[in-house]
């Protein structure tokens, strides 16, 4: 009963800040475009966005569905590409030197810059959405788990090694274990970067999706429309990232 008590208090000690910095500026956002009498296409009032979220919440679940399974499809397949890839350029050190540079310079390239040639190639369905997603978010997760992989404590590793554990042994009991807070980190901020990713395809080109309907309000000067779809990205993208924060807390040792 007292444990449960105390996570209820550390939930809200948790929780109650950012709550009431974003009522904060949602007050002050609301307070100036009626001050200063900002029209509603230029900069569309809190009062108007919500108003238009709960009234546009049947038309967009769909677009909502479409969205989170490409961005957890995405998400996935790099976070299984990443891991793969820093387990290839840990245990190959020549290898990795080369494929470093390529994973850097591609968390450097603006996606939006890179849509387009991708749907020349592969058209305008799911797939590019995918790899969109895909390159955004993989080199975050080879990075952070190259990094975790790396700095291992060697004292288990010599342990491992004294046991007469063989390679995969010393994989699976100790660099994994070892690295498994980088490795959530990766996870945790690929996320956003697969958010990112995912909302940007759609937005370029589609018919399907949040961004699409970012694009389409947009060009009908529907502004508060166009806001409440991107509060729903915002909140999509904390739950997936509370998710894999709560994945992270179960799995990784104290």
């Amino acid at each position: 009963m007292r444990k449960t008590k105390n996570n209820f208090v550390n939930f809200i000690n948790a929780v109650y800040p950012p709550v009431l910095l974003i009522l904060f500026l949602f007050i002050l956002w609301q307070t100036v475009c009626e001050v200063k009498n900002i029209q509603v296409w230029m900069l569309a009032k809190p009062s108007d966005i919500f108003s238009k979220f709960v009234e546009n919440t049947k038309d967009i679940l769909p677009h909502i569905g479409i969205t989170y399974t490409n961005i957890l499809i995405g998400l996935a397949l790099a976070i299984i590409i990443g891991l793969l890839i820093a387990v290839i350029t840990c245990s190959f050190p020549v290898l990795g030197s080369a494929l470093t540079p390529i994973t850097v310079s591609l968390c450097c390239i603006p996606m939006v810059t890179l849509v387009p040639t991708l749907m020349l190639i592969f058209g305008v369905g799911r797939s590019v959405k995918l790899i969109t997603i895909v390159i955004q978010a993989f080199p975050i997760v080879t990075m952070n788990a190259a990094t975790g992989f790396l700095n291992a404590d060697p004292a288990h590793i010599e342990l491992m090694q004294s046991l007469k554990a063989d390679k995969f042994q010393q994989f699976k009991y100790c660099l994994i274990m070892d690295a498994l807070p980088d490795i959530f980190t990766g996870m945790k901020l690929s996320s956003i970067m697969a958010m990112m990713g995912g909302i940007t395809a759609e937005m370029t080109g589609g018919n399907q999706g949040l961004g699409s309907r970012i694009s389409f309000y947009i060009g009908f000067s529907k502004t508060p429309e166009a806001l409440s779809c991107i509060i729903y990205i915002a909140f999509l993208g904390a739950v997936l990232y509370s998710i894999i924060s709560l994945i992270e807390k179960k799995a990784v040792r104290q």
